[in-house]
């Protein structure tokens, strides 16, 4: 079975250049689409039952295997595009590009949250892609049931949150936070509490299987006044020495994957 198509060799073809007005935030959210590099982040969305709008793929940076198997997608209502290595290494934002660039519009991840209560997580205000990504790979596998982002954190389907998060995309439930109208029932959660260095109860002497929302501010500028009129109190990581505290990604995992032990032990 064939790419759909000619072989793509022009970054200016239209297809290419749709791909790379995605690496701006007002053209993902205008069109609800973003951008996924490499290999193991296109199986992993796959994996996860997500199927591509359109898939770029260099023939000479890929198994033979894999081509094949991208070329079978084109039976299954995806665009498949075989291109010259210049294509890719336009559309990929890595400096060095795996041969495989693909469309996926913003998955969906319905919020189920079954016998657990509530456990959610708002990042606000953080600003690091890296950091926001590597928070929401540690959501999803301390078993978050959705995470919120606020108007002022960076964009979660911005390609270095992409990279960082590594797949946790199609397998955790992303909800802009708007605080004067939120989709999601923040309210509902008994306790919201913000994480702040040295301010608040330690983290593990927190009851963490009641219904929820942690608050998660960045490094630099801590949680917003928005977020603060929503807690019921803080809560913090005892550190000793001279480190005055974490990163949001490392905060976050720590806490989380409390919350994670207890309710495994409930």
């Amino acid at each position: 079975m064939s790419p759909i198509g000619p072989v793509l060799t022009s970054i200016h073809n239209p297809h290419v250049k749709f791909a790379r007005s995605l690496a701006h935030r007002k053209m993902r959210h205008r069109e609800r689409a973003f951008v996924v590099e490499g290999v193991r982040l296109f199986e992993d969305a796959i994996s996860a039952g997500y199927r591509p709008l359109r898939l770029f793929f260099d023939p000479a940076r890929i198994d033979p295997v894999l081509s094949q198997r991208f070329r079978a997608l084109a039976s299954d209502n995806t665009l498949v595009h075989e291109v010259a290595p210049a294509v890719i290494d336009a559309i990929a934002e890595t400096d060095s590009p795996q041969g495989i660039a693909a469309i996926f519009k913003f998955p969906d991840v319905p919020i189920i949250q079954g016998a657990d209560a509530s456990l959610f997580v708002v990042a606000d205000g953080i600003k690091d892609p890296g950091n926001l990504g590597t928070l929401m790979r540690a959501a999803a596998a301390a078993g978050v049931h959705a995470l919120l982002f606020s108007p002022r954190t960076a964009d979660p389907y911005a390609p270095k949150v992409v990279r960082a998060a590594m797949g946790a995309h199609f397998r955790l439930p992303i909800r802009p936070l708007d605080w004067d109208a939120p989709k999601v029932d923040v309210t509902g959660c008994v306790q919201r509490l913000g994480a702040e260095a040295g301010q608040g109860e330690p983290y593990d002497t927190v009851d963490w299987c009641l219904p929820s929302l942690l608050v998660l501010g960045s490094e630099a500028t801590g949680i917003s006044d928005r977020a603060s009129d929503l807690l019921t109190g803080h809560v913090t990581i005892p550190m000793k020495g001279d480190v005055e505290s974490l990163n949001a990604a490392v905060a976050g995992a720590v806490i989380l994957f409390e919350a994670a032990r207890q309710r495994r032990r409930q």
